[in-house]
């Protein structure tokens, strides 16, 4: 069974994701993400609960921009703003109440943003509705996720056996966020398809293989690692009170659209595509940490007698670079979100070979240079066993998950208008293919099929929404080709 997907009006070209550039006085998205970034390191946001606070900031600037200025899907509001608002107003009132509403105790910085953001633009109707608009699509964003379950605690049991996550010293912290499995979404309909898969068993060559390379490269008294690896794991390393793993993109986001000069329109859409990509890779990752519960190398090469593996060679004296982080080590968090947000920055431009230059919270003062985002995702996975605390396959199954959670945002989250309507074959579901149609949001659409591009039949209407519409063929299954179309109707 062939499978082919005809749009009715363009052929989308996945690589082709930008917006006008729209010319700005000066960048709010951008304003308003540093100031979230603070906000990270001041409180000290766990990686996962600082994926869900930018998200909700970064989607209602979205909100709030696009229901205005009307070039792509919205995220998930239909919403009407007051007539003649100002585009610029609305996503500042937006930021401005998502930090309130997020980090209260940042509310006075929040004000000051945003009053000296008024001192420079005219008193007007449309700025005082866009801003008034702007707070109200953060606050209904904010209800959107009051019950995602990023509050609800679950049980840890731990355990003993060869191979189980068990805390780490120097300070034998408690399991970080074993809830975080059971968040919603913000984007992917179902998380199973990117989840990894498990690890090697104990008693494997590509365990053994992985172990003996960390107990080499990540050992604290290590002689093979050099002083730039050792600079690289620390560099990453984005511990307590830093902008965090996945913050620590929102800032080479920053810089590369400063860097640009991207106005208004371009920024805030890729930082939206970023944040539903990382929160996404958190609920994601998390999910794999603990249903497999691995252990980290700390342990595994303290314990490696316990493993069952004649090539793991034990050393109870062992200790890692760096301190191993409370959680468990399968899937690498670092290389699942830095592959993810390498992913939508090269899909955004159409290219991953971008120039920009990284700092570090933790290192401060250093600048690291580089020519491609997926050579820096790279680098950012090797940082963790060069530290000692993941091993290979951890890193290497973390890149493919988080590109995988990448891909899907791009392919169906805040699409221009002007790529619609088009159709996207997702896979065959038994006897039938699941398709998505996408169409303005609120639009009714045909959905035909054909075996011959000739004789087009019609096997569904729906409504647009974001994200798209999925939609169950029955008939694929049979013999012979199948081509969709989307056809939106006046």
């Amino acid at each position: 069974m062939r499978i082919c997907v005809v749009n009715a009006v363009h052929i989308w070209l996945l690589g082709w994701l930008g917006v006008v550039a729209q010319t700005a006085r000066a960048n709010g998205v951008l304003d308003w993400n540093r100031l979230a970034l603070d906000a990270v390191r001041d409180s000290n946001s766990a990686p996962t609960l600082s994926t869900r606070n930018l998200a909700i900031l970064n989607l209602a600037m979205w909100e709030s921009f696009n229901a205005v200025d009307r070039s792509c899907q919205p995220y998930h509001f239909l919403l009407e703003p007051p007539a003649d608002t100002s585009p610029e107003a609305a996503l500042m009132g937006a930021g401005h109440q998502a930090i309130r509403l997020l980090y209260p105790s940042y509310s006075a910085r929040a004000d000051a943003l945003l009053a000296a953001w008024m001192e420079a633009t005219p008193a007007t109707g449309a700025r005082a509705d866009g801003v008034a608009f702007g707070a109200e699509v953060a606050g209904r964003m904010h209800d959107l996720r009051a019950g995602d379950g990023a509050a609800t605690q679950v049980p840890y049991i731990p355990s003993e056996a060869p191979g189980q996550w068990r805390r780490t010293p120097p300070f034998f912290r408690p399991p970080l966020d074993p809830h975080w499995r059971y968040v919603t979404p913000f984007a992917l309909r179902e998380i199973e398809p990117f989840v990894v898969s498990p690890p090697p068993g104990l008693a494997s060559p590509a365990y053994a293989e992985d172990y003996a390379e960390v107990r080499r490269i990540g050992a604290y008294d290590s002689a093979v690692r050099t002083e730039e690896q050792s600079l690289i794991a620390i560099f990453w390393s984005d511990f307590s009170y830093t902008a965090m793993p996945p913050g620590h993109w929102y800032e080479i986001a920053i810089g590369i659209l400063s860097d640009h000069g991207e106005g208004l329109a371009r920024s805030v859409r890729l930082m939206a595509l970023l944040s539903l990509a990382q929160a996404d890779a958190a609920i994601v990752c998390w999910e794999g940490k603990y249903r497999y519960n691995a252990w980290r190398p700390l342990t595994a090469i303290q314990r490696g007698d316990e493993d069952g593996n004649p090539a793991t060679v034990p050393d109870a004296a062992w200790d890692s670079w760096l301190i191993s982080p409370n959680f468990p080590e399968y899937p690498s968090g670092h290389s699942t979100f830095s592959r993810a947000a390498a992913e939508i920055i090269a899909g955004f431009y159409g290219t991953d070979a971008l120039s920009f230059t990284a700092t570090s919270d933790s290192v401060p003062g250093v600048r690291r240079h580089y020519e491609s985002l997926l050579g820096c995702a790279d680098e950012v996975g090797l940082s963790r066993i060069y530290g000692g605390i993941h091993f290979q396959f951890a890193n290497r199954e973390g890149k493919r998950s988080g590109a995988l959670v990448a891909r899907e945002v791009l392919r169906n989250q805040l699409l221009p208008l002007d790529r619609l309507p088009f159709v996207r074959w997702e896979r065959m579901d038994g006897d039938g293919a699941l398709v998505r149609v996408h169409v303005a949001a609120g639009h009714e659409f045909v959905l035909e099929a054909t075996g011959d591009l000739k004789a087009w039949r019609e096997i569904g209407r729906g409504m647009g929404q974001p994200g798209g519409t999925r939609w169950r063929d029955e008939d694929a299954g049979l013999p012979g080709a199948r081509f969709y179309r989307a056809v939106e109707l006046p």
